[in-house]
């Protein structure tokens, strides 16, 4: 057990101690002196000498520990007791057969509990087969105090991820055994619906484009559907991006103006950011801020000639980036890659040590208000003749 300052130059406030010092040393000066006829006589050598004196001391005693507690308040005293004892929680995720986990976490003293919602125990109810596992795990590290240590078992593969790797306030035991979570069966999103509005002289880069849309289909992601029509045709509300192959009009204009996101060929052009760039720097494509929307502007035709990265294996997917169909992150992946990471490789004894931490700051004020109390009573009470 030991005493502490958590704010320690809340201290320097003691220099406010010279002040009711030097209030009780001008009063002292402001005495009047009252000269009697027989003083005439005595000869000023042997005048009593004057010697320094405080003006009723307790008073001062009292404003001077007054001004020494507000300090020490705002130095934030804490008493640290003896920290609790450490526990340990081992949670099983599922997937994860019970011989396996003790096998795994050892024979310790530890509360064994399962990673499902509510964090029940090994003999109650079976945890569900799906579960959002990172999510869970920020949950029981946020529940648990401080001092507990924590084991975590999980299968080879895990489910139930969100695409970021837990970060959690502890360091945690990994225990990885053989298994697999099942993971959840994949909802079909909404389809991706790109418009494509093209000229009469441009109508042969539609193969090239419906070949991006096959291999986007096959991949399972996220359906797209085309809709590959001449300039004439309007751009329907509910289309996500816009592909024109036509001279600029008022339609790739209101398309724009809307906010909407649309690539467009023979525009050539210096504004606006490098976004495609070929083996020797040339830029082949660049993004500009055009109305409320975004124009990726292409200096020449949608053909292999003029870019030559429309026959790249990877093309499909670089222009569904650029168009902004954005995938939704894995749900899965293997868990030695997913161990947790702590904010610090002390937190976990940090926080024990600020549990254990008992603040002292109710209490002084308590004495504080004591002692202004006592210092009242003693600046009222009548002056005896001696005090005066």
């Amino acid at each position: 057990m030991s005493f502490a300052l958590l704010a320690p130059l809340g201290l320097a406030a003691l220099a406010a101690l010279a002040l009711p010092l030097l209030i009780h040393l001008v009063r002292r000066l402001e005495l009047k002196t009252t000269d009697f006829a027989a003083l005439r006589w005595v000869a000023e050598r042997m005048r009593p000498q004057r010697r320094l004196r405080f003006e009723r001391p307790w008073l001062l005693l009292m404003r001077l520990v007054l001004l020494a507690l507000f300090a020490l308040l705002l130095a934030r005293p804490v008493w640290n007791g003896d920290a609790p004892p450490t526990r340990v929680w081992t949670v099983v995720a599922p997937g994860v057969a019970l011989a396996d986990a003790r096998a795994a976490a050892g024979a310790g003293d530890s509360e064994w509990h399962r990673l499902a919602p509510g964090f029940p125990r090994m003999d109650e109810t079976e945890a569900p087969a799906q579960i959002a596992t990172a999510s869970l795990l920020r949950e029981l590290d946020a529940q648990l105090p401080p001092g507990v240590a924590l084991t975590v078992v999980v299968p080879e593969t895990l489910s139930g991820l969100d695409g970021e790797k837990p970060r959690l306030s502890r360091a945690v035991e990994w225990r990885v055994v053989p298994g697999k979570m099942p993971d959840r069966p994949a909802v079909p999103g909404k389809p991706f619906h790109l418009a494509v509005r093209y000229a009469a002289q441009s109508e042969d880069s539609l193969r090239y484009l419906r070949a991006a849309v096959v291999a986007w289909n096959q991949s399972g992601r996220r359906h797209c559907e085309l809709d590959a029509q001449p300039a004439e045709a309007p751009v329907a509300e509910t289309s996500d991006a816009l592909i024109w192959l036509a001279p600029s009009s008022s339609v790739l204009n209101r398309w724009l103006d809307r906010g909407g996101v649309a690539l467009a060929a023979n525009h050539p052009g210096n504004e606006g950011e490098p976004l495609w760039r070929d083996a020797t720097g040339n830029v082949l494509a660049r993004t500009v801020a055009n109305g409320h929307g975004r124009l990726i502007a292409l200096p020449g035709a949608l053909t292999p000639d003029q870019l030559p990265m429309l026959l790249d294996a990877d093309f499909p997917e670089r222009l569904r980036v650029v168009l902004g169909d954005v995938l939704s992150a894995p749900t899965q992946a293997q868990a030695a890659a997913m161990r947790p990471t702590a904010d610090a490789a002390t937190a976990g004894s940090q926080a024990s040590r600020l549990h254990a931490a008992r603040p002292l700051d109710a209490w002084l004020a308590l004495l504080i208000a004591a002692v202004f109390l006592f210092e009242r009573v003693v600046a009222t009470w009548p002056r005896t003749e001696r005090e005066a």
